[in-house]
């Protein structure tokens, strides 16, 4: 599929420039309108495209302007009234440019600078105020999300062979180790190039040089345990400010949407980059004021990373936040839900997650295998989601890795460490929801007595108690972690949940432990647990 970017012209735009492409006329279904808003860093960028049903997204228009929003939050841990008014002054800008094409569809996000403000709600609150427009504070594990979504078309190019792509942002860094498509493992850090620049702010331009270099590299060695048992044949940056530098080098091997260097001449070109004064930077990389402060520490980055993961070359690509963006818009005219296309790549995350904390894979397994059967069977009864049911399909995933900690009550450890997880793709909110069902798990059951559970919605509250109750039960299904119970069909008679089990062996235990497991799902049903050994016939 064509990227939202393939009819961009190559020269992208100055700062507080607009960048236009001519429209086609076009025969066929009339194409819909897209526009995508990013408050970065350094810059607030849109672009507005067009899509056709099962057709490329093609952007008509891009603007930059930039912002200090990086400068406020990372130096006084706020985002300062001039750069407020400043940020809302170019939101109401571009939605009369958006009003102009009569675009409908729109989504605005902001990353690390606005989420690690202090005064976010109060953006998030003028932006409605002033524009009417809803701002998504992004967590960095949505990134990786969206990011993903831009990249899909250059990994599926890449089956059988390992990739580490980097988003180098702002103010995070987000890390994810692919086997073609296939999520490895991922991550995010609290390293990004603006961050680095206004938290070395001091001193000269050699001390400030070396202070990045010593930061970058304790935070990049901090990331190898992450990807060090994989053979990485293929490094892809993400980072405008790095591409936009080293598009024209001479030794860039250029293909349609990117260009490759290798590792060694990176390396010479960013040490002599370190010898040079601003002005002399900008000249000799043509980028303009606002960049040339971030770009040492974008090469420094990049320079660790590459040294870490042993890789021989580069490759840079412009897809980028809002191509990512605009590509999940297009996908929901489809009718298709962005998360739910990620799901098989969150599940890989946890599953990685797992692994990290020596959980028992095979136990894992049934239980989340039980689990959905349960859920199949009750989600209509119980008015459950298909997002309800990929929460509860990652919280049987991770249910027992605080055994890791310590055996005894260790659904708290295991709650706490699904809350501070980096499962790609699920934010704090979905995350917090996901360690509350696999807190009520086992022993305690939901009550006023936990402030985390009364913390919530009562709507989620009740979220939590249902999908609680079918991961306790299918959890007793497997006690003892014998797998014994080879197959469950699950249906409900009255008022009663009658379990079908294939099992081999004593059903004792199970039973034992039935009126422990199964008394959440019955209070929040209101049916009756009851077990068969038999399967039905039918």
């Amino acid at each position: 599929m064509d990227s939202p970017d393939d009819h961009l012209d190559e020269k992208a735009p100055a700062e507080g420039t607009r960048t236009k492409t001519r429209r086609r006329r076009r025969t066929g279904p009339r194409p819909e309108l897209l526009g995508a808003i990013d408050i970065g860093s350094g810059a607030m960028r849109m672009k507005i495209a067009e899509t056709i049903p099962d057709g490329p997204v093609r952007v008509l228009e891009e603007l930059t302007h930039p912002v200090s929003t990086g400068a406020d939050s990372f130096r006084h841990g706020q985002i300062l009234p001039d750069t407020l008014f400043s940020i809302v002054t170019v939101m109401e800008n571009f939605l009369r440019v958006l009003d102009d094409y009569n675009v409908t569809h729109r989504r605005a996000v902001a990353s690390s600078a606005v989420r690690e403000a202090s005064n976010r709600a109060i953006l998030v609150d003028r932006i409605r105020h002033f524009s009417g427009m809803d701002l998504e504070v992004l967590d960095a594990i949505e990134e990786s999300r969206i990011i993903y979504q831009a990249l899909l078309p250059w990994l599926r190019q890449r089956q059988g062979s390992y990739s580490m792509a980097l988003n180098l942002g702002g103010g995070s860094t987000e890390i994810m180790i692919l086997r073609g498509e296939d999520l490895q493992t991922g991550g995010s850090r609290r390293l990004g190039t603006s961050r680095l620049f206004h938290t070395t702010a001091s001193g000269g331009m050699q001390s400030r040089a070396e202070r990045v270099q010593a930061l970058a590299a304790n935070i990049v060695r901090s990331t190898q345990d992450a990807y060090q048992e994989y053979n990485i044949a293929h490094f892809l940056l993400v980072n405008r400010t790095l591409y936009r530098a080293f598009r024209r080098d001479p030794a860039a091997e250029r293909h349609e949407r990117d260009f490759v260097i290798g590792s060694d001449i990176l390396r010479e070109r960013i040490r002599k980059a370190t010898t040079l004064s601003p002005l002399e930077l900008g000249a000799e990389y043509n980028v303009g004021l606002a960049e040339v402060e971030v770009l040492i520490p974008a090469m420094m980055i990049l320079e660790n990373f590459i040294t870490a993961a042993e890789v021989e070359q580069v490759t840079f690509t412009d897809m980028e936040m809002l191509t990512g963006l605009l590509t999940e818009m297009a996908m929901q005219l489809r009718g298709e839900n962005p998360l739910m296309a990620f799901r098989r790549q969150m599940v890989r995350s946890a599953r990685a997650v797992g692994e990290q904390y020596n959980y028992d894979r095979t136990h894992a397994r049934v239980v989340t295998e039980f689990s959905l059967t349960l859920f199949d069977a009750l989600s209509e009864f119980l008015d459950l989601c298909e997002k309800d049911r990929l929460l509860l399909e990652l919280a049987a995933v991770l249910h027992d890795v605080g055994m890791y900690v310590n055996e005894h009550h260790h659904q708290r450890h295991s709650a706490y460490l699904v809350k501070f997880s980096d499962i790609v793709g699920l934010n704090e909110a979905d995350r917090l929801l996901t360690s509350q069902i696999v807190y009520f798990h086992r022993r305690d059951l939901p009550s006023r007595d936990h402030p985390e559970f009364m913390a919530l919605t009562r709507e989620e509250r009740l979220r939590v108690s249902k999908l609680a109750g079918l991961l306790r039960l299918a959890d007793v299904l497997d006690r003892g972690h014998q797998q014994s119970v080879h197959d469950m069909r699950a249906e409900i008679s009255g008022r009663r949940l009658i379990l079908y089990l294939e099992i081999v062996g004593d059903m004792g235990i199970i039973m034992d432990e039935l009126p422990k497991k199964a008394d959440l799902l019955e209070q929040v049903t209101g049916l009756q647990v009851i077990l068969r050994r038999e399967m039905p016939t039918s």
